[in-house]
Parts: structure tokens; C-alpha cells; sequence
């Protein structure tokens, strides 16, 4: 699988998909056991930000945890991410914390001398209430609002079932590995017809104490030039997170 990583990687590099502006909306469902719950609604903004390249992204929900335990997307996120790599430059999270408002701010050196990312807790007059140097690996380095994007880029079309490309993972807290692997190409039901779709699973790694621990994720994406996620399946540690497609608000 060491070959399979190596033609991922080149197929990652291809970057024919563009970062569009565009406005996505996902229903957001929960089920464990007998609870089968609708969760809310989650809405993604994108915008390009001129002369920059860069482009930034905002996730907005209510109630909704749309990416398992990383995120718990209440309020609003907000990350600006290079438009080339998907690098972020830095991602703010405002949420509800024991009925406090609160913003926790990373901002990432993607000058690649360094591997640390400066975190920030702050209240809205504010007030520091955390501040701290976290690090986050070597290499290209994400966080769970980049990967939205990085997973859209891939040139899946020259790879195989099988093959596969990592990359690290930063939230905030510790570092990961994510794993993105090549499931094939099938047709897929979707709203009463038929959609070619791109099928990828994600492995999320983490070693805590020497012990590694998984969290897995499948997602298809549309095979066409907008390179929409339609369907996203996440196992949390209680449960699974569905996430659909509903369609893009029009500009």
C-alpha cells in the first residue's frame, strides 16, 4: 500500500478542482439504537478572497455536530485556508460553553519553518481566558473544516479501489493522521436519480498513551466538476452521524 499512498499523493497534487464560491446546505441525522433524531441543519459558506489566495469558510448550525466529536458546530466556525493546499491559516470556533459565550481562535505558521499553532480562548469583550502553543506535526497540516475541501480535490479518477493518501490533522487539541482511501466509482440513488459518485472512506488516527485509537467516516462525493460531498456517514463514539446534501443556496 506504499505505492497506492505514493499515486495518491501525485493524483493530490493534480488540483484540477478550483475552490468555488458557493453556499451548501446538509441535513444532519442521529441515530443510535431506536433514537433516529434530525439533528438540524448545517450551512457552509465559501468565498474567495481576492489577491489573497486564499479563501475563506464559515459553518453555521443549530444543534448540529457535523463532523462526530471534533466539532460541536452550535454556533458558528470560521477558517481561512490557502487555496492551493487547503493549508488553514487560522479557524475561529464560537460557541456556548455552560451558557458562557466563547471564542477559541488557532492560527497556523504556514511559512513551513515551524509546526506550532498558536490557541486562543477568549470571551467577546475580550477577555483571554486560554492561551497556549500547541504542536501540530511537520508537513501539510489540516484542520476537520480544510478536510471539507481537501477530500474534493483529489484526482480519484486516476486512482485505483484501494489506494490511498495521508495527511495530518489538527483540531485544537492533539495532532492526527488522516487516512483517505479510494473505496471506487458507483452510481447512487439521490433524490430520485441516479448521480455517479466518487465513494472514499476516512480513518481519523490518534495515539493517546501509546495506545491508537480510530474514528471512521464514508463519504460519497458527486463525479462531476462541482465535486459536491452528498452523503457523509460518521461513526462517533455513540452512534452515527448522517449528513445529506439538500442543495446550494443560489447567489
Amino acid at each position: 500500500m506504499v505505492i497506492g499512498a505514493a499515486v495518491a499523493s501525485m493524483a493530490v497534487a493534480a488540483n484540477a478542482w478550483t475552490v468555488p464560491d458557493e453556499t451548501l446546505r446538509y441535513s444532519v441525522n442521529f441515530k443510535w439504537g431506536l433514537i433516529d433524531a434530525n439533528a438540524g441543519i448545517a450551512t457552509l459558506e465559501t468565498e474567495n478572497l481576492p489577491g489573497s489566495d486564499q479563501f475563506k469558510a464559515t459553518l453555521t448550525g443549530k444543534s448540529v455536530d457535523l463532523l462526530g466529536h471534533y466539532y460541536a458546530v452550535g454556533d458558528t466556525m470560521v477558517g481561512t485556508m490557502m487555496s492551493d493546499t487547503m493549508q488553514p491559516v487560522y479557524t475561529q470556533h464560537l460557541s456556548h460553553e455552560s451558557g458562557e459565550f466563547s471564542i477559541e481562535t488557532v492560527t497556523y505558521d504556514t511559512s513551513g519553518d515551524t509546526a506550532l499553532g498558536n490557541v486562543v480562548k477568549e470571551l467577546p469583550d475580550g477577555k483571554v481566558v486560554r492561551s497556549r502553543v500547541s504542536h501540530y506535526g511537520g508537513g501539510l497540516t489540516l484542520d476537520l473544516l480544510a478536510v471539507f475541501y481537501y477530500i474534493r480535490q483529489i484526482e480519484y479518477e486516476d486512482m485505483t479501489p484501494g489506494e490511498y493518501v495521508t495527511v495530518n490533522i489538527f483540531s485544537g487539541k492533539n495532532p492526527e493522521t488522516l487516512t483517505v482511501t479510494y473505496e471506487g466509482k458507483n452510481d447512487m440513488d439521490f433524490d430520485g436519480a441516479s448521480r455517479p459518485v466518487y465513494d472514499i472512506s476516512l480513518t481519523f488516527t490518534a495515539v493517546n498513551g501509546g495506545e491508537a485509537n480510530a474514528d471512521h467516516m464514508r463519504v460519497s462525493i458527486s463525479a462531476d466538476a462541482g465535486r459536491v460531498p452528498l452523503y457523509i456517514d460518521g461513526s462517533l463514539k455513540i452512534g452515527h452521524l448522517i449528513c445529506r446534501y439538500v442543495g446550494a443556496v443560489p447567489e
